[in-house]
C-alpha cells in the first residue's frame, strides 16, 4: 500500500483499492442503473428549469455537473442550452464560482472555457479568508469548512485546465485546516475552538481538502506529513462513525454522501471499517428515489426548486446523481481530452489510441453500448479490444470475451453482452 500512513493500516480501520463499480449481476448494481435511468428525465426536467435567468449560478451549475457525471453532451439540446446559460452568469459567491470551475473541467466544449476558467479562479482566490481558508464573498472576515471544501474543489479544477495556483495557497490552505481538526480526528463546520462536534459532512469536507493540498504540493515537491496524518485520522473518525454511511437521518445526508464520494476517491478508499461506503449509500438512494425519477430531502440546508410529478428537488437530485454516478476524478486531467471514435482505430493503431477510444466509450455509458457491442464483432483487433475495455468499464463484466480471439470464438459472450443490454437498456 504505497503511500499510506502506517497509522492507517495498523488500525485496520480503512480499506484501500481502486474504486472499481459493482459488478453486472449484482443485484445492487442493477437497482442503480435503473434508478439512474429513471433520473434522466427528471434530471433533464431540473436543467430545464434552472436555465431560466432567476436561477443561481451554482444551482445551475451544479445540475449541470451532474448531468456531465450522467453522460449529457453537446448533442442534447437542454444540455448544451443550460451550459450555454451558465458561461453567461456571473457568479459572485465561492460556491458559484467553484462549481463553475468544475463544470469547465468536466465539459471540454464549455464556452470560452480557457478565459472563463481563468477569470472564476481569479475572482476565487479573493475570497480566501486572512488565514488561507474560504468565506462566502469577497475578503471574508471569517470562513467555514463547506466554503472551504469548495474553494479547494474550484482551484484544483482550475489547476487542471491549466491555470498557475501558486504552492502557497495550498501550504497555507492546508496547515489552516489541520489545525482545526479535532482531537478525536473530526471536523466541524468552522475553527476547532467554536465549541461545536464534529459530523460527517464536515469531516468528508476535511479529508477531501487536505487531500487535494496534499495532491497539489506532493504534484510539485514534497507535501507536509501533517496533511497525511490528518487524513488518516479523519478516516479513522468514520470508522468509529459507521452509521453514518448510508444514513438519511444523518444532518444534510445528501450534501455528505457527495462529500463522502469525493474524499474516498481522493483517498483510494472502498470500506470504512467493514461498510462499504457507495453500497451504503447507494442502497439509501435508492430506496429513497420519487416516482417521477428525482430525489427530496428535509435534511438538507438547501433543497432548491422543486418540480412536480415526482421529479424532487434540483439539489438532492443532483447529489444523488453525482454520488451514484461515481465520476469524480483522483487524478486531473489535462486541458484537452483526445478523442479517438472505433471507426478511426486501424490493425496499426496504437495501445494510447485504443485506451482513448475505450474510455470516450465508457464517459458515455449506456448510451454507447450498440456501437460497443458491434464492434466486439469486429475484424480489427484494436477495435474489438476498445469495445471489450468499454463494456468491462460501462456494465463492470467482460461476459468471458476474449479480444484477441475472432469474432466467431467470441460468439458466446457476445451474445450475453447482447442478451444484458435488452434486459437493462
Amino acid at each position: 500500500m504505497a503511500n499510506v500512513p502506517l497509522s492507517l493500516s495498523r488500525g485496520a480501520v480503512v480499506s484501500f483499492a481502486a474504486c472499481v463499480p459493482l459488478l453486472a449481476q449484482d443485484p445492487l448494481r442493477e437497482r442503480v442503473n435503473y434508478a439512474l435511468d429513471q433520473a434522466r428525465p427528471a434530471l433533464l426536467g431540473h436543467l430545464r428549469a434552472a436555465s431560466e435567468p432567476s436561477t443561481r449560478p451554482g444551482e445551475l451549475a451544479l445540475v449541470a455537473l451532474a448531468g456531465a457525471h450522467d453522460g449529457l453532451d453537446a448533442q442534447d439540446p437542454t444540455f448544451a442550452q443550460a451550459i450555454e446559460r451558465l458561461a453567461k452568469a456571473s457568479p459572485t459567491e465561492t460556491y458559484d464560482l467553484a462549481l463553475r470551475l468544475m463544470v469547465c473541467e468536466a465539459v471540454p466544449w464549455f464556452p470560452r472555457r480557457e478565459a472563463v476558467a481563468a477569470a472564476d479562479a481569479k475572482a476565487l482566490l479573493l475570497h480566501r479568508h486572512k488565514s488561507g481558508a474560504f468565506g462566502y464573498g469577497r475578503n471574508p472576515g471569517g470562513w467555514d469548512l463547506s466554503n472551504t471544501q469548495y474553494g479547494a474543489l474550484g482551484l484544483r479544477a482550475a489547476t487542471a485546465l491549466g491555470i498557475t495556483i501558486e504552492r502557497t495557497v495550498w501550504q497555507r490552505l492546508g496547515a489552516e485546516i489541520a489545525e482545526h481538526q479535532g482531537d478525536h480526528g473530526g471536523f466541524h463546520y468552522g475553527r476547532a475552538d467554536s465549541g461545536f462536534d464534529a459530523y460527517a459532512s464536515m469531516t468528508a469536507a476535511g479529508i477531501a481538502v487536505l487531500a487535494i493540498c496534499q495532491q497539489q504540493l506532493a504534484a510539485n515537491g514534497d507535501a507536509p506529513r501533517m496533511l497525511a496524518d490528518g487524513i488518516a485520522r479523519g478516516w479513522q473518525w468514520f470508522g468509529r462513525n459507521t452509521g453514518v454511511l448510508g444514513s438519511r437521518k444523518e444532518r444534510w445526508s445528501y450534501y455528505f454522501h457527495y462529500g463522502l464520494e469525493r474524499a474516498a476517491i481522493l483517498c483510494d478508499v472502498t470500506e470504512v471499517g467493514s461498510v462499504d461506503w457507495y453500497a451504503a449509500g447507494a442502497r439509501m438512494l435508492c430506496d429513497d428515489q420519487l416516482g417521477g425519477g428525482g430525489w427530496t430531502s428535509t435534511q438538507d440546508g438547501h433543497p432548491g426548486g422543486r418540480l412536480a410529478g415526482g421529479r424532487g428537488d434540483l439539489v438532492p437530485t443532483s447529489f444523488a446523481v453525482l454520488f451514484l454516478r461515481r465520476k469524480f476524478q483522483k487524478a486531473i486531467g489535462p486541458l484537452t481530452v483526445k478523442v479517438v471514435h472505433l471507426a478511426n482505430l486501424g490493425p496499426a493503431s496504437k495501445a494510447a489510441d485504443v485506451d482513448a477510444c475505450a474510455a470516450g466509450l465508457v464517459q458515455r455509458g449506456k448510451p454507447a453500448l450498440p456501437e460497443v457491442l458491434n464492434a466486439l464483432r469486429s475484424e480489427v483487433e484494436p477495435q474489438r479490444r476498445a469495445a471489450a475495455a468499454a463494456l468491462q468499464g460501462i456494465v463492470g463484466e467482460a461476459f468471458g470475451y476474449d479480444a484477441a480471439k475472432s469474432a466467431a470464438d467470441n460468439r458466446t459472450a457476445v451474445r450475453a453482452a447482447e442478451l444484458w443490454f435488452l434486459k437493462n437498456r
